[in-house]
């Protein structure tokens, strides 16, 4: 997710603050929803298309894809 955003932004991903909420970075829904999208392919799995709205960091999202692996 850092990688997604840090293209985005044009800044690399160190330079990207996993605690900061996805609308800081200006992600609409469109962009979320296609976040998800590339999401899905990365950790090859289907996912709900509300994450980024319920978990609206980099920092929880991850913390909760990597809950639901186990």
């Amino acid at each position: 997710m850092c990688n997604y955003l840090a293209r985005k932004l044009g800044v690399t991903p160190e330079q990207v603050d996993t605690k900061k909420t996805f609308d800081s970075f200006g992600l609409d829904s469109a962009e979320a929803v296609r976040m998800v999208g590339d999401l899905e392919d990365f950790v090859g799995r289907k996912l709900s298309p509300s994450l980024p709205f319920k978990y609206p960091t980099i920092e929880a999202l991850s913390q909760h894809l990597d809950a639901g692996k186990h």
